[in-house]
């Protein structure tokens, strides 16, 4: 009997083991050199490389990627070891810094490239270009390419029109300046004076150079922060203590920001979680194949995911900061840093059905119920397609259908069409003059 039940217990495992099915993942991109000519700038702008990632994030972005090869490949056989066009898509907003990072990624997610045909002696110059001079390198053996790199194809689109990663917006730069006009915004900032009057003090910081708000002050930080990863020149006289307050303070500053209000979470968290109900749904009901997606994009976009899963806010933040009787149950107050992630995980329990779960920096987050690390999709996805709005019209994007049709038109058929409406027109004209010369005739 107890052979027996022993027997119905493993099969009911088996029957109920749960498969992943499909694995979203977006990354901020990796370390950078700063935007802003604030403090040393002289050596930013000598380097001529504004924002652009750095050795240092380029590291980042292999090491994520071998943590994903780990994951997804080693321990779990969720993907082939070798790249297959029919299980991966990857993605980046058109900035060199995101798809310079999602290059990175690639490499320690797929470190070993293809071989080419061997071919005998005498076919060996197929393996070249017509170019007179050109030979094989010494070393390269049967590796198509040299240390047996693999190239990954990464898909982009145009920053305008790039509203899923890049969060084109127009009416952006107006949202920011309602933003800084609410009292929940002045409260924040007059609860800080004393974090600013200690940064101009230890930065000798005068005059118009002060700092007296959020924004100047995520200026600074974002130099400093760059060139604590980079190992550039720190100030100093900036205290420790100074600078733990004012990366503390980082995730609040950039919420208030942009994210304030759960309108402005809903309008920014839109386009990205459009596209990842698309892709489950796709591959639920059977039109893709595509097992893993992964997108190379910044800390706005990550942030603005956090926030429209519910995980953090700009009221939980402020009430942190403030001291306040927290109303939000979960409540990340950690700015983004260079190459923080989150994957989505769709799998399926046979009993249950398809299931979510999502990973922040490799840590399970509680969706949907209180505390709970995985919800159902179809609650997910209710959830997400209810927080939806029209995108495009709350951003003011106007598309103007006529020059889409003519940046998309190839040159010779516009320039055949214009020829012939000028043909038309000419032969209605020859029509029009020999009717009238045939009425003066009559």
């Amino acid at each position: 009997m107890q052979s027996i039940l022993i027997i119905v217990f493993s099969l009911i495992q088996v029957l109920c083991q749960d498969k992943l099915l499909i694995v979203q993942a977006i990354w901020r991109h990796g370390a950078r050199n700063p935007y802003y000519c604030n403090y040393e700038c002289n050596l930013n702008v000598a380097k001529g490389d504004s924002a652009q990632l750095t050795p240092t994030g380029m590291r980042q972005q292999y090491v994520l990627g071998k943590w994903l090869r780990q994951r997804y490949i080693i321990d779990t056989p969720f993907l082939t070891p070798t790249f297959n066009e029919n299980q991966i898509y990857i993605e980046s907003s058109d900035f060199n810094r995101t798809l310079q990072s999602a290059n990175c990624n690639l490499q320690g997610m797929y470190p070993e490239g293809p071989n080419v045909i061997h071919f005998v002696d005498q076919n060996l110059s197929l393996l070249l270009p017509p170019n007179k001079g050109a030979f094989t390198p010494p070393g390269i053996g049967d590796n198509a390419l040299p240390n047996k790199i693999q190239l990954i194809p990464i898909h982009t689109k145009q920053k305008e029109i790039d509203y899923a990663l890049a969060m084109s917006c127009p009416n952006g730069p107006d949202i920011v300046a309602q933003n800084l006009q609410t009292n929940l915004y002045k409260e924040v900032n007059e609860a800080s004076a004393k974090l600013y009057k200690d940064f101009n003090e230890q930065l000798k910081l005068t005059g118009d150079n002060q700092v007296n708000d959020f924004i100047n002050l995520s200026n600074y930080r974002d130099t400093l922060i760059c060139n604590r990863y980079n190992g550039d020149k720190m100030p100093e006289d900036l205290k420790t203590e100074t600078l733990q307050q004012i990366d503390d303070i980082a995730n609040l500053a950039f919420s208030l920001e942009k994210f304030q209000t759960p309108e402005q979470v809903k309008l920014y968290s839109t386009p990205y979680f459009k596209q990842v109900i698309d892709r489950f749904d796709t591959f639920l009901n059977g039109t893709s194949n595509i097992k893993y997606y992964g997108s190379s994009s910044h800390d706005s976009t990550i942030l603005a995911t956090l926030s429209g899963l519910n995980l953090t806010s700009a009221q939980c933040q402020a009430d942190v900061y403030l001291q306040k009787n927290l109303t939000q149950e979960n409540c990340i107050t950690k700015y983004v840093e260079f190459a923080y992630n989150i994957i989505f995980e769709l799998y399926n329990n046979s009993i249950t059905g398809p299931y979510v779960k999502v990973l922040y920096n490799g840590e399970y987050m509680p969706l949907c119920s209180s505390g709970d690390q995985t919800c159902k999709y179809s609650t997910l996805r209710s959830k997400l397609m209810a927080q939806q709005v029209d995108y495009q019209r709350e951003c003011g994007i106007v598309q103007d259908n006529e020059i889409l049709v003519y940046e998309e038109t190839p040159v010779w058929v516009l320039t055949f069409f214009i020829i012939f409406l000028l043909l038309l027109v000419a032969g209605l004209g020859i029509i029009i003059i020999i009717k009238k010369k045939l009425a003066e005739l009559e």
